[in-house]
């Protein structure tokens, strides 16, 4: 067998900058209903479906087929979270303004790839989505594939203008080793996203857990200056991230 890695801890890494989703559009699909990830040529990440609810008044908003995981905005305002492997595709709105600006994020959370359902593997909203029992139209739908992320903006001082710091973001840091080693990035003060380090996609976290820590491998950190950028789509105003010289992979959150 072989021996046991050298493993070592990184502590207080100071997330610097700031790239919320909303300052990082880039040119919206148009159609009058919502497209599903295949029809807009994409495989995986995320895209944020955008309408306006005109002469709306309070009532259930229904999602039909959503997949896989969604948070629901009014007027920049999380309003709620669903979930399809809890079988969640409507939540009820009050409050909504004539020229309300409805944003649903979808992420893909994985594809099916066995059994029955294999032929119909659809991401996103692949149906329609209804308030009231009316069908929203005229849909803008922005896509974030985040194959890599070379294009996206940050900011140093979190103030962008019409930007709550509450709204999904990336936060990224840099921080400098005088020596390598496996170790593991605690993720219990954020929320569900992925972690890119040194150009490398680390892999997806839940705080649901029961991985309350990501891997990062030593030949994948540098002697020197190293750069890190997490992506959170639930918790926000993040400022440091640290590193711990052992996992945890046993620790439940109940929601």
């Amino acid at each position: 067998m072989p021996g046991k890695s050298k493993t070592i801890a990184i502590k207080n890494i100071k997330l610097n900058k700031w790239a919320p989703l909303t300052a990082n559009f880039g040119k919206p699909v148009l159609s009058k209903h919502p497209l599903c990830f295949e029809d807009l040529n994409q495989g995986y990440g995320l895209v944020l479906y955008r309408t306006t609810v005109k002469n709306a008044k309070s009532g259930l908003l229904k999602i039909k087929e959503m997949r896989d995981f969604a948070t629901v905005y009014l007027n920049g305002k999380r309003i709620g979270i669903l979930d399809r492997h809890l079988k969640q595709d409507s939540l009820y709105i009050k409050s909504v303004s004539s020229s309300g600006v409805l944003d649903i994020l979808v992420e893909n959370n994985g594809r099916i790839n066995y059994g029955p359902y294999l032929t119909d593997n659809r991401q996103g909203i692949t149906e329609k989505v209804t308030l009231n029992g009316e069908e929203l139209t005229g849909w803008k739908m922005y896509k974030f594939p985040f194959k890599n992320l070379s294009a996206i903006k940050y900011y140093f001082d979190k103030n962008v203008k019409d930007t709550p710091l509450s709204l999904p973001a990336i936060y990224k840091g840099t921080f400098t080793l005088t020596k390598t080693g496996d170790t593991y990035l605690d993720m219990h003060s954020f929320g569900k996203g992925f972690v890119f380090l040194n150009g490398h996609n680390l892999g997806k976290y839940w705080y649901i857990g029961s991985q309350q820590t990501i891997y990062v491998p030593a030949v994948w950190l540098r002697k020197g200056l190293n750069e890190i950028e997490v992506f959170d789509e639930l918790k926000a105003d993040h400022h440091s991230i640290s590193a711990l010289d052992h996992p945890i992979l046993d620790e439940v959150v109940k929601e």
